[in-house]
């Protein structure tokens, strides 16, 4: 992988949108501070309320029990909350009002709200998140693993976003910012999700406008 410059007419300060979770789960695999890469572009980073929610949520049963991988999401959304845009959705307000009413009632187990198809259905209101932050005619890097996504975004060409999984974004610690621990990030990332990191997209591009 090698990384592409920009050109001279890029040069303008861009946004990393985060429109669902891999990213964050990915990153916390190896610890906070992978997640802290985020912020090394001097890029602002926008996370929709969705994403936030099924990152650091209490796992229902069935769900992946790693309480210190979500431990260490939380502890980062915590310790950088004046960092992080995080974005309203349809769905995320719907989700905070169910679980708000779940729990004046007592949290009974049996009633708590299902979390079944709100990711799905959240990812549909991406693009709504991405017209929201380019409205003021800015760029943004989306990163993004979820394939549903992807498509959707690649879909409105009229929005000037680059897509970027989360091995391109590691890749692109390493090359460009000289991070000595991003070089060995991602197989210590596949080793850690058991071989179900998502495969790369060859055509991501590997920068992001300063």
């Amino acid at each position: 992988m090698t990384i592409d410059e920009p050109a001279a007419d890029h040069e303008r300060r861009s946004r990393i949108l985060i429109p669902d979770t891999s990213p964050l789960s990915l990153l916390a695999m190896i610890g906070s501070d992978a997640l802290d890469w985020l912020f090394v572009p001097n890029a602002d980073v926008w996370v929709p309320d969705m994403v936030k929610a099924e990152a650091t949520r209490a796992p229902d049963p069935g769900d992946d029990q790693r309480l210190e991988h979500r431990a260490t999401i939380s502890d980062w959304f915590k310790r950088n909350e004046n960092r992080i845009h995080i974005v309203e959705t349809h769905e995320g307000v719907e989700y905070a009002k169910a679980m708000e009413t779940w729990i004046l009632a007592g949290s009974k187990p049996e009633l708590k709200p299902s979390w079944k198809g709100r990711g799905e259905k959240s990812v549909l209101q991406v693009l709504d998140v991405v017209e929201t932050l380019l409205a003021d005619g800015e760029a943004a890097v989306v990163l993004v693993d979820d394939n549903k996504a992807r498509i959707a975004i690649q879909l409105e060409n009229e929005f000037d976003i680059d897509l970027m999984g989360t091995e391109s974004f590691i890749t692109w610690m390493h090359e460009k910012f000289k991070i000595a621990d991003a070089q060995n990030a991602w197989a210590a990332i596949k080793i850690a999700a058991g071989g179900n990191a998502p495969v790369t997209n060859d055509a991501d591009p590997i920068y992001l406008r300063k």
